[in-house]
């Protein structure tokens, strides 16, 4: 990668060496320091057309004029190496995202567009709607912190029909009805709209539009207040993707009864799933949630057992930070986890932030498939150190006892003491977890008393192959030494 020298002065090297179709070029970010006015741009434009070797180009940071930003446009279509691009800052605004995507409708190559922060509205959306129906190598839309997008641009990435402002007249003022059956160009989509003002009547929008929202694989809703209409909303969206397998809801305000709202959707799509019907199962094939941050409580943790009880498979959830989740809350999920063993492969849990404890350590140990087990800042303390040291001396070192499958644990901040670390370090060395590779331990008052390092000693000689991070700085190489 290059990166722009710190020094005001333009392009002319890079453009060269564009120019040259340097094979060791392959990524370009032109940084705020160098000039990027309008003959940078064309010079660099120009060099493009021809280029066989860049596939990256970051020049976020600097103001385009809109000429600047058609000349940029047009090298899309005759450029067939350029697969991500980033370009402009806040000033974009629709008119440049408008003309940016006649360049995009026309490219061949391009995956992954980036216009986080651009100053994007529903014009923009619409444009870029419109160069999805055409485009069909681009999988990843980025539209982050464009808060002036809201439901209406949200609805209008999904809903604008295609038209020939995609391939070069100019962009339609307003979104219209995408027939039936038309739907984007690409194969599945990766959509991240964090901080983008979305919220439930953007959401079910999105869900009329089947042909479309049926083509998400990953949707990122960060730090959208959600709220219970919101979650509402995204359960009639999971009915209509097929492809869906990434939810990223942390921070949207889902509240417990949200939450509660959404869980139930999965348990009626798992259900159905389960029965067979692929009409209402769309969420099938649904992976991963995060959830971390959005006010969970008792009843979402309630109706999520419920839901992995009724086959709702995933390999990845993450519930940090929704602090009030209760131990019991916890334990109960666990236990569903184990009752659903032949139908959920959940490999990957993170309760930080939680009231996870003693229950919650006992129940979790006995999930077959979990690999990944996250409780940071969770106060365990005296009875969950204890919990842990009995569930870990429970596994005998055989894969058929506690934690059998146990790769990653991270206790960090979890109130545990010497005597504590004492027990659960013996239990691993023993045997303990026989798959654990790693273990963070750190800020906890154990770590700080004298005869920690010699505990970690012992471990280490006793279990080589785990890997323990237990403060700043450590190398976690098994066998290490401090």
């Amino acid at each position: 990668m290059v990166w722009g020298q710190s020094a005001t002065r333009g392009i002319e090297d890079l453009v060269q060496r564009v120019t040259s179709n340097d094979p060791k070029l392959q990524s370009l970010t032109i940084l705020r320091q160098r000039r990027f006015g309008h003959e940078d741009v064309a010079a660099l434009a120009h060099a493009l057309k021809d280029n066989t070797t860049l596939t990256e180009l970051y020049a976020s940071s600097h103001p385009l004029s809109l000429a600047s930003v058609q000349l940029l446009a047009e090298t899309l279509g005759s450029n067939r190496s350029l697969r991500s691009l980033c370009v402009g800052d806040s000033s974009l605004g629709d008119s440049g995202v408008e003309a940016l995507a006649r360049g995009v409708a026309s490219s061949s190559s391009l995956t992954r567009l980036d216009l986080t922060g651009k100053g994007l509205g529903r014009r923009g959306a619409a444009a870029l709607a419109s160069a999805l129906h055409s485009c069909s190598s681009l999988s990843h839309l980025v539209l982050n912190n464009n808060p002036q997008l809201g439901d209406e641009g949200f609805a209008a990435l999904f809903t604008t029909a295609p038209s020939a402002s995609a391939v070069g007249t100019a962009c339609e003022s307003a979104a219209s009805a995408a027939p039936p059956g038309s739907g984007w160009a690409g194969s599945e989509i990766v959509l991240e709209v964090q901080g983008c003002s979305v919220g439930a009547a953007g959401l079910a929008a999105a869900a009329q539009a089947s042909s479309n929202s049926g083509r998400l694989r990953e949707l990122h809703l960060q730090g959208n207040s959600l709220g219970l209409t919101g979650a509402r909303a995204l359960c009639q969206l999971l009915q209509s993707t097929h492809h869906l397998q990434t939810l990223h809801l942390r921070g949207t305000e889902l509240g417990d009864d949200g939450g509660e709202v959404l869980a139930s959707g999965l348990t009626a799509a798992a259900s159905a799933a389960g029965a067979g019907s692929s009409s209402s199962g769309g969420s099938s094939a649904l992976k991963t949630i995060d959830a971390a941050d959005c006010g969970l409580g008792p009843k979402t943790m309630a109706a999520l057992s419920k839901a992995f009880s009724a086959g709702l498979s995933l390999q990845e959830l993450v519930l940090a930070g929704n602090q009030a989740i209760a131990d019991a809350d916890a334990a109960h999920l666990g236990a569903a986890l184990v009752a659903a063993a032949g139908a959920s492969s959940v490999g990957h849990l993170d309760l930080s932030g939680t009231q996870a404890g003693p229950l919650a350590v006992e129940s979790l140990s006995r999930v077959p498939g979990l690999k990944h087990v996250s409780l940071v800042g969770c106060p365990l303390a005296a009875a969950g150190g204890a919990a842990l040291a009995a569930s870990l001396a429970s596994s005998g070192g055989s894969s058929s006892g506690s934690w059998p499958a146990l790769e990653e644990l991270c206790i960090s901040g979890t109130g545990l003491s010497i005597s504590d670390t004492s027990t659960v370090f013996a239990a691993l060395a023993a045997g303990g977890a026989p798959c654990l590779k790693s273990l963070e331990i750190g800020a906890n008052p154990a770590a700080q008393d004298d005869a920690f390092l010699a505990q970690l000693d012992a471990l280490r000689s006793a279990r080589p192959g785990i890997a323990v991070f237990w403060r700043s700085g450590d190398d976690p190489a098994p066998g290490a030494q401090q």
